[in-house]
């Protein structure tokens, strides 16, 4: 028996084990994935019957939803959260927050303030609202658009949104770019760099056509070529604005990637275009970005 189980020199004793674990990991696995699926079904059984109890208050026409309805909650969400970041810009309250800033030097010049709202009300009536009734006419021509009473399974919500980020990056960088342009930069995208330090209420301050081209189609392109539930298209635009209120608000507070990427291409103006980074990366518009990064590390490693 000491060639047998209870030999020291013998791998046979694991081969027992190595079929009994799996096994084991098998048997607890497959009623926890059962137990997660349960749970995801009741989840998605919930939200159903939230979403169409919601819809049943504010009716469920779809040329109201996505023109007004849409429209409405974009301005609201916009000017509350980007209001907020200005109150606290200006009041320099909280003073735990200015700890959280990007240009702590930058101070706003209110003088300005009248042209960067007056620019936003624009872009936001008079080009955002024409271009989603545009939007709604050609999703209606498509005739591919899901009812909006059911709303998406969590897998096709999270492969659209798989989708929808690329698809933003590609666009908003090379569009970046176009207007970078020395023909089009004078009298179009200039105008939105005209704050080197921006706040976060610039995020729409652009000559109209930069808005259209450089803003809403990188955001909304996507949505129509992955044919998006009301819903998904409803909070990847909440996600858009979100994110573009942060990257301009020159603090870093939101659950967002860093504002330093943005900050800095304000400040440079040559550099980080994307808005996730792979792109820049990729055409090494970068360079001087990942530098002062580095600087900074360094700095701060020496005054510790």
């Amino acid at each position: 028996m000491k060639n047998g189980w209870f030999s020291s020199n013998s791998s046979d004793k694991w081969r027992v084990f190595y079929g009994i674990v799996p096994l084991i990991l098998l048997c607890v696995g497959i009623p926890s994935l059962n137990h997660v699926a349960n749970e995801w079904s009741s989840l998605g059984l919930r939200m159903q019957s939230r979403w169409e109890r919601i819809l049943d208050l504010i009716g469920d026409d779809s040329f109201y939803l996505y023109v007004y309805g849409m429209n409405v909650w974009n301005i609201i969400l916009y000017w509350s959260v980007g209001l907020t970041y200005l109150m606290v810009e200006t009041c320099t309250w909280p003073k735990w927050l200015q700890l959280c800033k990007i240009q702590p030097t930058a101070v706003i010049d209110k003088k300005r303030l009248y042209s960067l709202i007056t620019a936003n009300l624009f872009n936001q009536f008079f080009v955002a609202v024409p271009f989603s009734i545009l939007g709604y006419y050609v999703l209606k021509f498509q005739g591919t658009s899901p009812s909006i009473r059911e709303l998406p399974t969590f897998l096709r919500l999270f492969t659209t949104f798989a989708i929808l980020i690329p698809i933003q990056e590609v666009l908003a960088y090379y569009t970046h770019r176009m207007f970078h342009h020395r023909l089009l930069y004078k009298w179009t995208h200039k105008l939105h760099h005209e704050w080197t330090a921006p706040i976060a209420l610039s995020s729409y301050y652009n000559h109209p056509l930069d808005h259209l081209i450089g803003n809403i189609l990188p955001s909304t392109l996507g949505l129509s070529l992955t044919n998006a539930h009301f819903f998904t298209s409803w909070l990847w635009l909440t996600w858009a604005t979100l994110r573009t209120l942060s990257d301009h608000s020159g603090y870093h507070v939101l659950p967002f990637p860093s504002p330093r990427r943005h900050d800095f291409h304000h400040l440079k103006f040559t550099e980080c275009f994307g808005v996730w980074g792979p792109l820049d990366y990729l055409h090494g518009t970068e360079t001087l970005f990942r530098a002062s990064l580095l600087a900074s590390t360094e700095t701060t490693k020496k005054n510790h």
